[in-house]
């Protein structure tokens, strides 16, 4: 595994704890994810190599496809001889919830504000950028009490 895809297997483990939404994902499931989502540019020999947050916005857009909800082949596990869905432990709202959340992550990415998604506080190069105030997150973004 690169470095690019264990530095994204962090994050998403920080973000699951953090994040209600993303919590009931165990790490099995993230790690195929991440692998998965990496690899969806084909190639033969050589896997590509992504930058982090590329990989990152991978994996937030698969989630916010939807690729999770009603009718979906799911994630098969690699190391199972017959078809066993990772995520098929996930309830229905668990999938609505993490669609929701990867969407509004990918706004966040969109508006450059990744910051928030990672936890950080706002750099100071960003905020005399003049960026209009948005609304409050929503509440499957909201961090853990």
């Amino acid at each position: 595994m690169s470095v690019s895809l264990i530095v994204v297997l962090q994050l998403l483990k920080d973000l699951s704890k953090r994040i209600p939404a993303w919590s009931p994902l165990s790490t099995w499931a993230l790690e195929l994810l991440v692998e998965r989502c990496a690899r969806t540019k084909g190639y033969s020999t050589q896997p590509p190599q992504f930058s982090p947050p590329e990989v990152l916005r991978r994996v937030f857009e698969l989630f916010a496809s939807g690729f999770l909800l009603l009718n979906s082949p799911g994630l098969n596990d690699p190391c199972e001889k017959e078809p066993v869905d990772v995520l098929g432990y996930l309830t229905n709202q668990e999938r609505e919830d993490l669609s929701a959340s990867a969407q509004y992550a990918l706004r966040l990415m969109v508006y450059n504000q990744l910051y928030k998604i990672l936890g950080i506080a706002q750099p100071p190069a960003l905020k005399n950028l003049g960026q209009i105030p948005r609304s409050a997150a929503p509440s499957s973004f909201k961090q853990k009490s």
